[in-house]
């Protein structure tokens, strides 16, 4: 199999062939000469054959392109996505793996879409400098709030991130902006920011609940803690201010409403595949309104008690 970038000359294979045929020929003239034993001279044959042949190979392979470049990075494709990166063909492998994982977390929590007619681009930049110039070109307003932004401006739709040196990191990153990359594609513009937002960084800690747990516990002590009923009404201008402080507040609120809270999480009706927050968020995603559902009355009728509920629930044991 031939790596990306590769590129092969073809060869006349008729005339290997040929030369190969002439063996039996040779063989039979040596032995009737007595010049020298049949099997010595067949092996030797066959080991300048296979010397040629592996000659061929390596000048036909020519390994000549420059994949640290933008203009011809890494492209890998998976069922779901189309990465590109100048970093390596692991790193593309990598986070082609781990977007099939998250995609499939996706659906199992929101529900599909229609079918894509083309994979959703990924697109990973070699520096924080070519990113920044690729979100001024699309204009994504806040594509400096997080290492990533959904560029839905853009004729292609990139998910956009860049080389940080964490592969953790660009994980979380790349979760968070394709996970508004799928809610749009599948289900339209979001209206809801706090269930955007969300849900996009409730999917990014999935790379790593131990952090957010520690993080959320230091927030909780300190002056960046956001109540419960700002996180839900606030809109994305208020994002700005700490951003990354209120990604992990919201992304374990959505954790402890989907997985723990006795009255929100899946299996609190009797079926474990479903719940109260579930079935607003699959609304919620779908433009539909919500707040007359039964998640949302119970938040405007008992938000302070599950505002205490959170802070005290014990993430770390989990």
């Amino acid at each position: 199999m031939l790596l990306p970038g590769a590129r092969v000359v073809r060869r006349d294979v008729l005339g290997y062939n040929a030369r190969v045929s002439l063996l039996p020929v040779l063989l039979l003239a040596s032995a009737q000469s007595g010049a020298v034993k049949p099997v010595d001279f067949y092996r030797s044959v066959v080991a300048r054959a296979a010397e040629r042949a592996h000659a061929e190979v390596r000048v036909a392979l020519k390994f000549d392109v420059d994949h640290s470049r933008w203009e011809d990075p890494w492209v890998l494709t998976s069922a779901h996505y189309e990465v590109r990166t100048t970093h390596s063909y692991a790193q593309a492998a990598k986070i082609s793996r781990d977007l099939e994982f998250m995609y499939a977390e996706f659906v199992k929590l929101l529900g599909e879409g229609p079918a894509q007619s083309a994979p959703r681009r990924v697109w990973v930049f070699p520096t924080l400098a070519a990113y920044n110039v690729f979100g001024n070109e699309v204009g994504a307003e806040h594509s400096s709030l997080l290492g990533t932004f959904f560029a839905n401006q853009h004729p292609e739709q990139p998910v956009a991130a860049y080389q940080n040196g964490n592969p953790t990191l660009l994980g979380m990153w790349i979760t968070h902006g394709a996970l508004h990359q799928y809610l749009e594609q599948s289900f339209g513009p979001q209206r809801l920011t706090w269930v955007d937002e969300g849900l996009a960084a409730y999917f990014s800690l999935f790379f790593d609940w131990a952090y957010a747990a520690r993080e959320l516990e230091r927030i909780e002590r300190g002056p960046s803690c956001v109540s419960l009923e700002r996180l839900v009404r606030e809109p994305i201008q208020a994002y700005a201010n700490l951003p990354d402080d209120r990604f992990i507040q919201l992304g374990m609120l959505f954790h402890f409403l989907l997985n723990f809270c006795e009255a929100t999480r899946n299996g609190a009706t009797g079926d474990p595949a479903a719940g109260p927050f579930q079935d607003s968020l699959r609304a919620a995603v779908r433009g539909k309104d919500v707040s007359e559902d039964e998640f949302m009355q119970s938040l405007e009728e008992a938000a302070d008690l599950l505002e205490e509920d959170f802070k005290n629930f014990d993430f770390a044991k989990q």
